[in-house]
Order: C-alpha cells, then sequence, then structure tokens
C-alpha cells in the first residue's frame, strides 16, 4: 500500500521536514508545554518531498488521552493535499500506539467548524471509527472583507453604534503592558454580570509573555473612562479570536460592546485577518441565547465546536 511504503508515523521530526498546513497557535509545542503534563505528538511523515501532512497531540494522564489539555481546542491538523484514505489511516495508527501505552479513552476538542474548509471531512472520518459527540457547543463570528461593518449589522445596533460615537465614546489599541489592568478590568465587570473568568491571572500571565505577538488589548473609552475592554488572541494569520471581553454595567444602555466589534473589525481588514471569532456563548454548558443572538445581530454566523470521545478496546 501507498500509505506503507512512502509514508511513516513518527513521533519525533528533523528540520528537512516541512509542514504542508498551518499550526494554530494552541497546536504549537510552546503552547503544548505551558498547559503543562506529559504530551505525545504524532506526525504523518510523507517521505518523497519530506513533508509533514498531518499531526496531532495528546496530553496523557494515566489511561486518558486528551487533545488538548488546557487549551480552546486540540484534535488534528492536516494537509489539504492528504488523501481521505491516508487521513484515515493516520487516525487509526495514532489509536493503536495509543492502546500500546494503555489508553483507554480518547477525547478530541475540534475548533470551530469555520476555522477549516475540511472539518467536514476528519469529523465525518470520525464518526466512521466509533467517536461519539460528547459536547456540542455553538460559536460564532463574522466573516472579515471589504464590506464595512456597520453595512453587516442590523438596525437596531446600528443605532446603537451611532449612538456610542454620538457621546464621544471611541476605540483605541492599546500596549501590552496593560495586560493586568485590562483582565482585572474585565474580571470585574464578569462579576458584576453574575459570571467570571476560564483562566486566573497567574494561569494566563505565562502565555502572554510567550506568545506577546500574538495578543492583542482593546478599549473603548468615554473621555478617560475604560468602558469596554478585549482581549484578543490572533490563533493564526487570518484568525483573531475575541478572548476575553466585558464593559461596564452602567453603560448597558450605551452598548459600548457593538463599538468595540465595529474597532475589533477594523483591525482584522486593515490586517488581513479574515475571521474574528467572537467564541461560545453558554451559561452552565447551556447556550446562552440572548448572548448568540446579540452576535447574530452583529452579522455574525454560527458555527459548531464538538468534542468528541472513543474508548479503546
Amino acid at each position: 500500500m501507498e500509505f506503507l511504503t512512502n509514508w511513516s508515523v513518527e513521533t519525533e521530526i528533523t528540520p528537512v521536514f516541512t509542514r504542508d498546513y498551518d499550526l494554530f497557535l494552541f497546536n504549537e509545542q510552546k503552547h503544548l508545554l505551558l498547559q503543562g503534563g506529559t504530551w505525545i505528538t504524532f506526525y504523518l511523515l510523507k517521505k518523497t518531498g519530506h513533508k509533514i501532512m498531518a499531526q496531532v497531540s495528546f496530553h496523557i494522564e494515566k489511561d486518558k488521552a486528551m487533545s488538548p489539555h488546557r487549551a480552546p481546542f486540540g484534535s488534528y491538523l492536516f494537509s489539504k493535499n492528504l488523501s481521505t484514505l491516508n487521513l484515515y489511516y493516520f487516525i487509526q495508527e495514532c489509536e493503536n500506539r495509543l492502546r500500546e501505552k494503555k489508553i483507554k479513552l480518547i477525547l478530541l476538542k475540534e475548533p470551530p467548524i469555520f476555522y477549516r474548509t475540511s472539518e467536514d471531512l476528519l469529523q465525518s472520518i470520525l464518526f466512521n471509527l466509533g467517536y461519539t459527540v460528547s459536547n456540542a457547543e455553538i460559536g460564532s463570528g463574522i466573516n472579515v472583507g471589504d464590506e464595512k461593518f456597520s453595512s453587516k449589522i442590523e438596525s437596531w445596533e446600528k443605532r446603537k453604534l451611532k449612538q456610542a460615537k454620538a457621546k464621544g465614546m471611541f476605540f483605541k489599541q492599546l500596549p501590552l503592558s496593560e495586560f493586568e489592568n485590562i483582565y482585572q478590568f474585565i474580571l470585574k465587570c464578569r462579576i458584576r454580570h453574575g459570571r467570571s473568568l476560564s483562566m486566573t491571572l497567574d494561569q494566563l500571565k505565562p502565555t502572554v509573555e510567550t506568545f506577546e505577538r500574538s495578543f492583542f488589548l482593546f478599549g473603548t473609552f468615554l473621555q478617560k473612562e475604560l468602558t469596554s475592554a478585549s482581549i484578543a488572541i490572533k490563533v493564526n494569520d487570518k484568525i483573531l479570536y475575541n478572548f476575553y471581553s466585558a464593559h461596564l454595567k452602567k453603560y448597558d444602555s450605551v452598548s459600548p460592546t457593538v463599538l468595540m466589534i465595529d474597532g475589533l473589525y477594523k483591525f482584522c481588514a486593515s490586517n488581513n485577518i479574515t475571521l474574528l471569532d467572537l467564541g461560545t456563548s453558554a451559561i452552565e454548558g447551556q447556550p446562552n441565547f440572548n448572548l448568540l443572538d446579540f452576535k447574530f445581530r452583529l452579522g455574525a454566523v454560527p458555527s459548531m465546536k464538538l468534542t468528541f470521545e472513543k474508548e479503546l478496546m
């Protein structure tokens, strides 16, 4: 078979091999190390051409293999030039290697479907290999192009945007040196809205320091007062993820969030970023429909974010 003669699955690679696909920040080795614990990465190598055609990294904990450990998503990365058959074989071979390590359960947290065009292919293969969906989240994002943000949003939100600007509220990118202040601002706003954040300041700081070129801070202001803030992550060259954001409750009627998304959209457009990911919308594991509807009124489109699992026999 071609897979056996021209391909190999390895846990280490040499510089002579180059990737035939793009990495997301959360799949980079430096980020895996920041997540902690024991990891194993499998690479699918094409010997002719010295290409890495696919990879997956698993966090090993007793008899469980998880991708990722502490990150929004992990799972498989693969080239658009990889055949369906060889992707199928690669996933099977990864399972066989994990069985040899006495792994009994695999967990795969997928990125939102709109992150990659071949997502349906991978998910179909996972279903055929006996994986089941253990969690389904609803994400949303705005496709960024030549069209102005104001032309994408519904009339009510357009009115809010004009209202905020008429009051003198403005958007501004902030230096990364303001990270701790922005984090504390967002945390306080979230608590006042009855919510919190998934990571503490101490947990997040090492990641920001390691990937300082991938983290961006933004704020909206009324005179000198910070009215809303965002911590955004550049996942790759084409995707900006609005990771944490919040606004002061006293400005609910003005909705500075609309001005914030307008500013983020313009930032993406000026930096050739084609997707503004607004994240998932949930409360205690259930969809937050009010928040989802708000994002849709801002021109966002829905996207599934699935977690797969499989028991190894």
